[in-house]
């Protein structure tokens, strides 16, 4: 393994051994609990939830009944015509799952980091803290996100003088094609655990996670659920047993050195022959078959380097908008968001949209645009504008505009300000189920903010996240008297701007 990703390996594995179980446990529930900031408002928060010791289902050697659940979805626009399905667990089994793999935490280490493992993760689930370490950091996934960054451009660019080619690959659908029979495989191995007195001895906490994950899931073994921290913890457990696998390949059959790293389930190949690149390919996908796992081979591609190690875009990005921390006029704003959509419109699904409107507000949170009331209509117009191109950054702008809304100038402005937010509601209300993530974000801005909430469909909402954004009650799970899952929208806002919820100055 390369020095610099074996030393990034290394000590990730030295600040995970430092956690305590307990602190595992707490953040599993609390932060970890929910989806990501950009699915879901500040409202939806966990406020209390039953000690480290709590244990909702309990074993013995061959019985091991969880209740049976169903998760809530939450419907991401992922493209004009399909979603992706967040899920929030039910609690009391999320908690059973988090106590396990707290409980187990060292054994789980020693697998995401064993020894024999040639491929460098980047993407440990729960962020750490380099500078103290045995703490649990802040961040849900900042961490990973600029690890990521870090490796791409950084870590594999500086080790790229010894090869010629960069291969990159992921694994096809990947959250809903992990079988969950293979936890217990990438745990305690798949020959051990497949042995017919093993398969349902419940003394193996990998059969435990396994009926637990299935039972989350109403039943289904194909699939775990998107979003809660404990499904990133056990994809990683997944993939850890993958590149096992696929370290051995490479180690018996690859002649050359090669270089694999990985971020979740995209995959990074830096190789001296192409034929070497191939090999790898050939060998990954064989590993991922030992876990009833796919290679995406319509995302494989072949770089001949250096192509393929930097993002263009940002480039482009720097040339149109090179003092991106300097303040906006009106005519600067206008220009760059111009350009912004063209390189959006060369750069589908690349990070251009939210790295400008991250430059748009201060590490402290403070505006960098310079409003006036001529300006006013046409920036929120062109940020809505930004919102609609990008679904993932759609709840930065309504944070924008709250902190325009919270100036000294967005004061006296406020009800024209409201006035955009309540006639793009009313629109998207028209088609519920279409825009059910944008009337989410959008309800909860004007309640936050104590405007009234005219939405025609009042007495239809169906989906229980929007009704619960509009009415500012959430009863998804309320017979779970341990936990605490939502806080009322108003005293969420006190307790955080929605820029300090998306910390909209760190680009996703």
């Amino acid at each position: 393994m390369d020095p610099s990703p074996a030393k990034h390996f290394r000590s990730t594995a030295a600040l995970g051994a430092a956690l305590k179980r307990g602190d595992v446990y707490d953040w599993l529930v609390t932060k970890g609990y929910f989806p990501e900031s950009y699915v879901l408002p500040p409202c939806f928060v966990v406020l209390s939830h039953p000690p480290f010791k709590k244990v909702y289902c309990k074993v013995t050697k061959n019985k091991f009944h969880p209740k049976r659940t169903e998760c809530l979805r939450v419907h991401f626009p992922k493209t004009d015509v399909t979603d992706r399905t967040f899920s929030v667990m039910h609690p009391e089994i999320h908690s059973d799952i988090a106590r396990t793999i707290a409980r187990n935490w060292k054994t789980l280490l020693r697998r995401i980091f064993h020894k024999d493992n040639k491929v460098c993760s980047y993407s440990f689930p729960i962020p750490l803290d380099s500078r103290k370490k045995g703490s649990v950091a802040t961040l849900r996934s900042g961490r990973m996100i600029y690890e990521w960054i870090a490796m791409a451009e950084n870590d594999l660019a500086a080790n790229s003088y010894r090869f010629n080619y960069l291969v990159k690959t992921d694994v096809k659908n990947f959250y809903p094609s992990i079988y969950t029979h293979s936890i217990p495989w990438a745990i305690h191995g798949k020959k051990r655990i497949r042995k017919k007195q093993n398969r349902y001895d419940f003394s193996f906490f990998g059969n435990r996670l396994d009926k637990l994950f299935q039972n989350a899931n109403d039943g289904c073994t194909d699939g775990v659920p998107i979003g809660p921290a404990v499904s990133d913890l056990i994809a990683e457990v997944v993939l850890s047993g993958v590149d096992r696998l696929l370290s051995k390949m490479i180690e018996t059959e690859i002649k050359e050195e090669v270089l694999v790293v990985r971020f979740k389930d995209d995959y990074r190949i830096l190789a001296k022959t192409e034929q070497d690149g191939r090999s790898v390919i050939k060998a990954l996908q064989a590993a991922l078959d030992e876990y009833h796992l796919e290679l995406n081979a319509e995302k494989t591609q072949f770089h001949k380097l250096p192509n393929g190690l930097f993002r263009e875009w940002k480039s482009q990005y720097y040339s149109a908008n090179p003092r991106p921390k300097s303040f906006y006029d009106f005519e600067r704003f206008k220009e760059v968001c111009l350009s912004v959509v063209k390189i959006d419109g060369n750069n589908p699904d690349t990070g251009v949209i939210d790295s400008f409107l991250a430059g748009l507000v201060t590490k402290k949170y403070k505006l960098r645009l310079k409003l006036d009331s001529r300006s006013l209509p046409k920036i929120i117009s062109l940020l809505l504008m930004l919102a609609r191109r990008r679904t993932k950054a759609f709840p930065k702008v309504p944070a924008l505009i709250e902190a325009v809304l919270h100036s000294p100038f967005g004061r006296t402005h406020a009800r024209e300000i409201a006035d955009y937010l309540r006639e793009l509601l009313q629109q998207l209300s028209k088609r519920e189920a279409e825009n059910r993530y944008l009337i989410i974000w959008i309800c909860y801005f004007l309640r936050a903010n104590g405007f009234k909430v005219k939405f025609k469909g009042k007495g239809r909402v169906a989906d229980p996240i929007v009704r619960a954004t509009f009415t500012s009650r959430f009863n998804t799970f309320r017979a779970s008297g341990d936990f605490k899952l939502f806080q009322g929208v108003r005293a969420a806002a006190k307790r955080v701007s929605m820029l300090e919820h998306l910390d909209v100055f760190k680009p996703q």
